[in-house]
């Protein structure tokens, strides 16, 4: 027997106007093509990234 599909969920209230202010902020920040970095260069990137997103 065919195990049912969770319907999608919907947001609500509080939850959908935060999730909709971040829609709307990645939207002023647009993506940009980079070229494949080699692999020691990719790791000192994904390093800096996880430096300046740190919490």
């Amino acid at each position: 027997m065919a195990t049912p599909i969770a319907p999608t969920p919907v947001l609500k209230g509080k939850e959908a106007v935060e999730f909709q202010k971040r829609l709307d902020a990645d939207l002023k920040r647009p993506a940009t093509f980079i070229e494949t970095p080699k692999l020691e260069k990719g790791k000192a990137l994904v390093k800096q990234y996880a430096l300046r997103h740190k919490k």
